[in-house]
């Protein structure tokens, strides 16, 4: 078996990774896209499909930057000094 500088094999390199996040991140959780549209990530040395993920439009776009907007106008982020963000 081939080993790597890494100290993988060629076995663990064949794997097809797992994905742990295939949706959105909006308004701190994880949604579908409002269309329900996903798009298929491809292995590019099996060209077989690994998972399905959330493909985001512009309403998924207008829904996060409200959500951003909204949590940095009412939440304490704006408030802290750099110092405090920078270790939080």
């Amino acid at each position: 078996m081939r080993s790597y500088n890494d100290g993988s094999s060629a076995d663990s390199v064949s794997k097809i990774p797992t994905i742990k996040f295939t949706k959105l991140f909006i308004n701190g959780e994880f949604v579908d896209a409002i269309s329900g549209r996903t798009f298929e990530t491809i292995d590019p040395r099996t060209a077989e499909v690994i998972t399905k993920i959330a493909e985001g439009d512009k309403e998924d776009v207008d829904l996060a930057v409200r959500a951003a907007r909204h949590a940095f106008d009412n939440g304490p982020w704006p408030r802290m000094s750099g110092y405090v963000r920078s270790t939080n």
